[in-house]
């Protein structure tokens, strides 16, 4: 509900229900943020999935193509790599930009020698082990709770209680945090950038954008031109934000009309 509010724009409602919950639910320490995001039983999910190992997708599961170690060409190949604005936005005490290695060697892994090393690749999601891409699925984490109360608290003109609320989830990943020093837009970017590196790999990045109407921009970060097809900026009314309806729903539905493309 509190997701659902806060792409509604009903601010009140999306920190009261994300209020509620957080009582519920205490923060991950930093020694479990860094021990590979594949495990239900952490007191930070609330809602997960675990694969059970008699009916594992082996290279159909998120770990055989999010985690740093399972041994698919998906890993081997195409690590998965965090943008180096995001990484170099916050200070290294923060336990969040610990789970990427800048040099992309990964040792603490022990990687296999035919595995490719590229610069700031994460380390964020851990498969069970090179051979297995077991590993629990997260869906919902208490701390997405705090980067919605403190984004509804801004909107509605409560800057002051946004910024406690923040605050708390900041000092829960950074022990080094001693407040927010902005104001204003400048801090509401600070939300959005906490939201961007704490749900990092979760899936929201592509929504945020959508509801917030904002442009893809990846000028002057990491990337690989070649494999982006040299397309660094989408504007928010490009057709590229809008997907596809699949044909059988087409078939399905006489009524169902295609989206320009």
């Amino acid at each position: 509900m509190a997701r659902v509010a806060l792409v509604q724009q009903d601010y009140a409602k999306a920190a009261e229900y994300a209020n509620e919950v957080k009582s519920q639910f205490s923060l991950m320490s930093q020694t479990q943020y860094k021990a590979g995001f594949n495990d239900y039983s952490n007191p930070e999910w609330m809602w997960g999935v675990t694969i059970q190992e008699d009916q594992s997708d082996y290279f159909g599961n998120f770990h055989a193509y999010m985690s740093r170690n399972y041994n698919s060409s998906q890993i081997r190949t195409a690590p998965k790599v965090m943008n180096t604005n995001l990484y170099n936005a916050f200070p290294t005490t923060d336990v969040r930009t610990q789970v990427v290695d800048p040099t992309g060697k990964h040792t603490s892994l022990d990687l296999p020698s035919n595995y490719s090393l590229f610069a700031y690749t994460s380390q964020k999601f851990l498969a069970q082990s090179t051979s297995s891409s077991l590993g629990d699925v997260p869906f919902m984490r208490v701390a997405e709770m705090y980067l919605i109360e403190a984004e509804a608290l801004y909107k509605l003109g409560k800057e002051t209680e946004s910024k406690a609320v923040l605050t708390t989830l900041e000092k829960a990943r950074d022990t080094s945090f001693t407040g927010f020093t902005t104001s204003g837009d400048a801090y509401y970017q600070q939300i959005l950038l906490n939201r961007r590196i704490e749900l990092w790999g979760e899936g929201f990045r592509f929504f945020d954008l959508k509801r917030l109407g904002q442009k893809l921009d990846r000028t002057g970060a990491n990337h690989n031109a070649t494999v982006i097809n040299n397309v660094y900026t989408i504007e928010p009314t490009d057709l590229k934000w809008q997907w596809i309806i699949p044909v059988a729903e087409i078939n399905s539905n006489p009524l169902c009309e295609q989206n320009p493309s």
